[in-house]
């Protein structure tokens, strides 16, 4: 980071010399005004400006009005990076050992090196007003450049913040049960109702993750017990999928926050199996599949024991593993005998496992991971009814980042509503980022697949190719 950490001393130089000088040129001096016309203290500030010191070789004339104008631009500009670069969350980042992969790093260091040349334009002013009119239009192009950066980088920083607040908070819960501590749940109830207003929006379905080993989202944040942060990962993923599934379901659709809470706890007793067990590729042994099936009992107990008022809770956790073929566990439950909560927290959490990546196993195109729960609903395995509501995310949920089968790059924008229609399931429209031989678009051109005669979806794009192609201009979908 040297070259960002001399760029913003560079920064903090040129704020102070743009502070000391006039913010407006005196009307008396015209702009083709020779040097004696120009007061001694005004002329002073234009060479601090210049970088020339104290030194006089030529004489240098005022700035023009528009010159100023963008100076100020770029003045605030200036302010709102420095604000970004001490940011406790990029400070953090810039500290972790991934920070040389973090696309959102990689993306604020650009910004910088973009901002180093309006600095560096702003400060060579040369002494023609013509000449100076003319830069000026390069210089306001770098500024609106760098202005459509920050807010892009400011957003992926709102949103990745947001992503490691969600599992921190439930991580911290985790942590809590854990080691025995009386835990209450209304931060989790407050989260809860957080996804449900996402889905109420029609928010993207954006899943998060969390390494195995993560014990904290960067260096100088929160630390919990790993391997809470990866298991809060994966039940705040089922808690938003969840959400959208409570509006289809008549007992569930007005009272969704019970879902949703439950989705957020149910794997709490995955803390007492041992990170090398869960990071295990190859087939458990006998005593590690003990260990992994007791979880669903013991998250029941610990919720029993240390949360207010979880008994409707506790009943969800302890059978969220069943299957509606008797094939589940702890308990070899069948159909009804499994309450209707643990059934819809078994296909959710199926769903989305499946779109996940596994120490054992890639994660699998949402298309298929939607087809194999239908599949399973289908041979008994998981609720039927609970199943079909994910219908409603379709085969590609908003947000989702595909390649179509001419090799574009798009994300899915919108879905279309007509379930009876299984053609529009496969065809949503697709908002376009790249062409097919992987440029980067200057806007996004929609499509809609269900229009379309000779385009459609090929594949999800996985993390690692979203990172390759994308993250250089769309950093949050890297």
């Amino acid at each position: 980071m040297s070259d960002v950490k001399g760029l913003l001393e560079r920064i903090s130089a040129f704020r102070q010399r743009l502070e000391a000088t006039p913010r407006i040129i005196p009307e008396a001096i015209p702009l083709d005004a020779g040097d004696a016309e120009v007061p001694a203290g005004f002329r002073e500030s234009l060479r601090q400006i210049a970088g020339l010191g104290t030194v006089v070789e030529a004489p240098l004339p005022p700035l023009t009005d528009r010159a100023r104008e963008l100076l100020g631009t770029a003045q605030t500009l200036l302010g709102r990076q420095k604000k970004f670069s001490q940011d406790s969350f990029i400070a953090g980042l810039n500290r972790s050992k991934s920070a040389a992969n973090d696309p959102l790093i990689a993306y604020h260091r650009e910004t910088t090196a973009v901002l180093d040349c309006a600095v560096r334009l702003a400060q060579a002013f040369p002494e023609s007003p013509t000449v100076q009119l003319q830069l000026c239009e390069g210089l306001h192009g770098l500024l609106a450049h760098v202005s459509e950066r920050l807010l892009v980088q400011e957003r992926t920083l709102g949103l990745r913040r947001t992503d490691e607040s969600r599992i921190d908070r439930i991580a911290a819960v985790y942590s809590a049960l854990h080691h025995s501590q009386s835990v209450g749940l209304n931060p989790v109830a407050g989260l809860a109702e957080e996804l449900l207003e996402d889905a109420r929006q029609a928010k993207p379905l954006r899943f998060v993750a969390a390494d195995l080993f993560s014990a904290q989202a960067f260096p100088g944040s929160v630390e919990t017990t790993a391997p809470a942060r990866h298991l809060a990962a994966h039940a705040v993923n089922v808690a938003q999928v969840v959400a959208r599934m409570t509006p289809y379901d008549f007992e569930w659709a007005s009272r969704p926050l019970v879902p949703v809470v439950a989705a957020l706890m149910m794997d709490c007793g995955m803390m007492r199996v041992p990170i090398a067990v869960l990071a295990k590729a190859d087939s458990l042994n006998a005593d590690e599949r003990r260990l992994v099936e007791g979880h669903a009992v013991y998250g029941a107990e610990l919720l029993n024991r240390h949360a207010n008022d979880a008994s409707a809770l506790s009943a969800a956790v302890a059978t969220h593993r069943e299957r509606s073929d008797g094939t589940g566990y702890p308990a070899g439950l069948k159909g009804t005998a499994i309450p209707s909560l643990g059934r819809m927290l078994a296909a959710a959490d199926t769903y989305t496992a499946l779109c996940s990546p596994r120490s054992y196993r890639t994660a699998q195109d949402t298309r298929a991971a939607l087809t194999d729960v239908l599949l399973l609903a289908e041979h008994g395995q998981l609720d039927k009814d609970f199943a079909e509501y994910l219908v409603h995310l379709c085969f590609y949920p908003v947000g989702t980042v595909v390649e179509l089968t001419d090799g574009r790059i798009g994300q899915v924008a919108a879905n279309h509503a007509n379930r009876l229609d299984p053609r529009t399931q496969t065809r949503p429209i697709v908002a376009i980022l790249a062409d097919a031989d992987g440029t980067l678009l200057p806007r996004p051109e929609h499509v809609d697949l269900a229009q379309a005669t000779r385009s459609g979806i090929l594949r999800t794009v996985p993390a690692d190719r979203r990172r390759e192609l994308l993250a250089r201009r769309h950093p949050d979908l890297g």
